[in-house]
């Protein structure tokens, strides 16, 4: 499942598999939850309710939807194992559930078994207003089940698309606090509008029309609201809006709550073709295709296909290629036999070779002077592949010879050349579409709503593949089903794949006005298609069953239902006696290691063969990342979720402690700033940290780059400053440990798709008393250019420096780049911002990628903060708790720094750096990481 929805997903922590079932899924699913609801929750009965999932998963053969995990949010403040309270919570979600069974779409309650009133504890869940209630009680189904990892937090909320549930120890419907906008979650297509002046006007118009109209709601007690509006200056583009509250608010609160939502869109997502904001009392949603269902007044139609869809090649089993069209776009002429000429029928021959090979995509250049690549689909044998490019070459060789820049489309491949270097970027021009369109705007129907999330779907399973091809089903009635194809070249990152296939179904497609029921739209770098016939192959494709054979078909598989039964309760006893002695050995080897703080751990074990999986056996292709620790892999476990796994190596001569350091430290952290341990695996020799994935790399992989600091706007480096600013305010004061970090860097910074930044890398962590703000050591590591002064001569270490330094530099986009000579280190970055702060010139540090749209009192806060934080005596440096008040207020006054230290003005004490741990390794290079988790460069001997 996915961890966002607004396609593409924003935040994209983890992928789903294509979604399959049926009604007798759903019913044996229902009927296997509320057996285990109400049996005692052994290993066995969970093993049980999982296995039988899978096999009516995987036996079933018409297209449903499943319920679409967004957001899942736990609360630091936990309980303790062992107390009424968990009982209170199985409980609540189990009554939660079982109300979600009948119509009911909003539901609240409370449970506490009188012993204790502060492990009473208070839920409710709020389907979406435009879900059925068989598919209400799924997704409720479904939240609870997985609100359960969070057992111990006293206060959690989950949201997936369809619904959402909310409990805590306090009451959360009351007079005293009718609405909370906390816990919260933000998430942004990653694609962007041509023209936001005239874009986000008419979101924010609409958002506001939806929202009064939602507030004032009384239809079937729902405050649930839908709108869709032109977009301002366009003729085709629509955007689509929905508001929601839980029916307990009043029309004010409910009003007031949604303004607060609205309002965060402006900081989220400005400028982006989607964007949602999910509060616990409220939330609303923008998008450029229709995500929303609206029950029409008449019954919706058999769709009844056209004679004639998207093209005229209605079977994937086509043995000739189908030409579709062709675009010579560079108008300046060659001559025939000159440099160029010859070097594109070097490259055309390159290209044709390759095609026969296996390969579905492979790019070429001839001498740095053309640039070409193929692109086939990725059900195609090499045979036909070969055919297709090898016709595409003739093609543009007769029809475009002349010319600098040319591509051609077929229905098996595309073929483009050019003059420049197009690897790696998104062209979205010259584009091809072939829909039908009517003259007037449409009313929204229901295949328009069931073809956008196919659609969306397809395109998430295309950017999350590593060939970036994607392929999904939706059945529509008992006859008719959607086939989507989803593609980009394979030379695209994940967001830029996303970006693309996200602005083909937000701006290419006019869903007001859309007559198709097939139709394709191709870019350079991405296409789209879809039809209502299967025009692609499948590996493992399954025959339909005619109406005929259904009921011999049903019947089997009630049989294999009941034989599975029989066989995993075999299997169950089998498995537990089995590994009864092994996770013995595993437990004392784990109590040697960890010693009383084991029960921390239980919950987060892995076994091995689980990582193993995940990792593909850790292969070289899915590691995204290198440190002094080991290595960092992306993973995918079984039920879909994106993980990063961080593997000690076996040859490092360090990391045994920071191994065990940051296992049982983040283990008690969880903050929306920190990045998330999910477990640890300690198996065989390996010690593994298993992290969530966080999709946009590190903080200095945009800083630090040309180009990709480009893509920083001021408003979203304001952003990720107040959140580091808000992870380490919780490491020092809010957590129920003071931690120092003791290595902040860009590099430790990671980013989600939302662009929120997430701490990580706690190998050097400290741990220190309450009352603390700093502390001494004997082993001096860290990174030069972020280390104070007095932590490299002294041992005295604090965060606050290394913050101010991230500061200027997210303000500048420059590195505090350090020389290093005679045992003198000059500081080039806080020299540079000092003497502009002196000159009256502060705005001449600003990284000019954002000169031209930033706020002038925030970038003068953020300079002062940043210089304060770095000032030469510690004493009158800023605690973490005014830095954050700085930034959340418009009222404070700020003081004057002043000035820098400027890290060493004289010799190094020589016998401090030599007080290193002899562990740790010396790393003089910056590293990007795409997960960059313990990327960490320690001091030379």
């Amino acid at each position: 499942m996915h961890v966002v929805q607004s396609f593409p997903r924003t935040m994209v922590i983890v992928d789903r598999p294509k979604a399959r079932g049926s009604n007798f899924t759903l019913m044996i699913m229902l009927i296997v939850s509320e057996w285990y609801r109400t049996s005692m929750a052994s290993s066995k009965s969970l093993l049980l309710l999982t296995y039988l999932s899978l096999v009516s998963y995987a036996i079933t053969t018409e297209a449903q939807n499943e319920p679409f995990f967004l957001y899942k949010d736990c609360s630091s403040d936990k309980t303790s194992p062992g107390t009424s309270f968990q009982l209170n919570l199985n409980d609540l979600l189990s009554s939660l559930s079982s109300n979600a069974a009948g119509n009911t779409q909003f539901y609240n309650t409370a449970v506490s078994t009188g012993e204790n009133p502060s492990d009473s504890i208070h839920g409710l869940f709020m389907c979406r207003g435009d879900v059925s209630s068989n598919f209400c009680h799924l997704c409720v189904l479904n939240a609870t089940q997985k609100l359960s990892e969070c057992s111990l937090s006293k206060v959690a909320v989950i949201w997936y698309e369809e619904c959402m549930i909310w409990y805590s120890t306090s009451p959360i419907v009351s007079a005293d606090s009718p609405l909370s906008i906390t816990p919260n979650s933000s998430m942004k297509n990653s694609g962007r509008v041509s023209d936001p002046d005239n874009f986000m006007p008419s979101v924010f118009s609409t958002l506001n029309q939806t929202a009064d109209q939602a507030s004032q709601s009384t239809v079937d007690n729902k405050k649930f609201a839908t709108k869709e509006a032109k977009v301002l200056g366009s003729q085709i583009e629509t955007v689509y809006c929905l508001a929601q509250c839980t029916p307990n608010l009043s029309p004010h609160d409910c009003r007031t709550c949604l303004s607060h939502a609205v309002d965060q869109i402006k900081g989220c997502c400005n400028g982006r073709i989607g964007g949602r904001i999910l509060f616990p009392s409220c939330n609303v949603r923008y998008e450029l295709y229709p995500f929303y269902h609206v029950p029409s007044s008449t019954p919706t139609p058999n769709l009844v296909p056209e004679t004639k869809t998207s093209h005229a090649d209605s079977s994937y089993v086509s043995e000739e290629p189908i030409y579709i069209s062709h675009n010579c776009t560079n108008k300046t002429s060659l001559i025939s036999n000159n440099t160029f000429q010859t070097y594109l029928t070097t490259l055309f021959s390159s290209l044709a070779s390759n095609s026969t090979s296996g390969k579905k995509f492979y790019d070429a250049n001839v001498a740095e002077t053309v640039f070409g690549l193929f692109l086939c689909r990725e059900d195609l044998s090499s045979e036909l592949c070969g055919k297709c490019v090898k016709n595409a070459t003739h093609e543009l060789s007769s029809k475009c010879h002349l010319f600098h820049e040319a591509i051609v489309w077929y229905s098996q491949c595309m073929l483009r050349y050019s003059y420049r270097n197009f690897s790696n970027k998104v062209e979205t021009s010259p584009v091809f579409s072939e829909l039908n369109t009517t003259n007037t705007d449409k009313e929204q129907n229901y295949f328009t709503v069931k073809l956008a999330k196919t659609l969306d779907q397809a395109a998430i399973q295309a950017g999350d593949s590593h060939v970036r091809n994607g392929t999904t089903t939706t059945k529509l009635n008992d006859v008719q089903t959607i086939y989507a194809l989803a593609q980009c070249t394979q030379d695209l990152s994940i967001e830029d794949c996303k970006g693309c296939l996200g602005f083909v179904i937000g701006t290419s497609i006019p869903w007001s006005r859309l007559g198709s029921i097939g139709g394709r739209v191709l870019y350079p770098s991405c296409n789209i298609r879809f039809e209502l016939f299967q025009f692609y192959e499948v590996s493992n494709k399954t025959e339909m069953p005619s109406p005929e054979r259904r009921t011999g078909q049903s019947r089997k598989i009630i049989l294999i239902v009941v034989l599975s039964c029989t066989s995993v309760t075999l299997f169950s006893a089998a498995y537990y006696y089995l590994h009864k002695k092994a996770r013995k050995r595993h437990a004392a080897t784990l109590q040697e290691n960890f010693g009383r703080e084991i029960a921390t751990l239980e919950s987060l074990q892995f076994d091995l063969a689980t990582i193993k999986a995940a990792t593909d056996n850790f292969s070289d292709q899915n590691k995204i990342g290198k440190g002094g620790f080991g290595e960092v892999y992306k993973g995918i476990l079984l039920d879909g979720s994106q993980i990063a796994v961080k593997r000690l190596s076996k040859g490092s001569k360090q990391g045994a402690n920071e191994f065990k350091n940051e296992a049982l430290l983040i283990a008690k952290l969880q903050h929306r700033n920190l990045v998330t341990l999910i477990g640890f695996c300690f198996e065989e020799q390996e010690k593994i940290l298993v992290y969530e994935y966080v999709a946009n790399k590190s903080l200095d992989h945009f800083l630090f780059d040309s180009q990709m600091r480009k893509l920083l706007s001021w408003s979203e480096r304001y952003d990720i400053i107040g959140g580091i600013a808000r992870g380490i305010l919780y490491l020092h004061v809010h957590s129920r440990l003071k931690v120092i970090h003791r290595d902040l860097k860009p590099s430790n910074v990671l980013l989600d798709e939302c662009m929120i930044p997430k701490i990580s890398d706690f190998g050097l962590a400290r741990i220190v008393q309450i009352n603390q703000d700093q502390g001494n050591t004997n082993i001096i590591v860290g990174t030069y250019g972020y280390m104070s002064p007095e932590y490299a001569m002294f041992g005295q270490f604090s965060d606050v420096f290394s913050f101010g330094v991230m500061v200027l530099e997210i303000i500048s986009g420059k590195k505090n780049l350090s020389s290093y000579e005679s045992h003198r280190i000059t500081d080039g970055l806080l020299s540079f911002v000092w003497k502009q702060w002196r000159d009256s010139t502060p705005f001449n540090t600003l990284d000019p990628n954002v000169a031209d749209n930033f706020s002038e009192s925030e970038v003068i806060k953020c300079i002062k903060i940043g210089l304060l934080c770095v000032q030469q005596d510690p004493d009158v440096r800023p605690t973490m708790v005014t830095v954050v008040s700085y930034l959340s207020s418009h009222f404070i006054e700020l003081p004057t720094p002043e000035e820098p230290a400027f890290f060493l003005r004289g010799r190094m004490d020589e016998n401090i750096v030599a007080r290193e741990s002899s562990s740790s390794q010396s790393n003089t290079s910056t590293q990007f990481s795409n997960n960059g988790m313990s990327i960490s460069q320690f001091l030379p001997r």
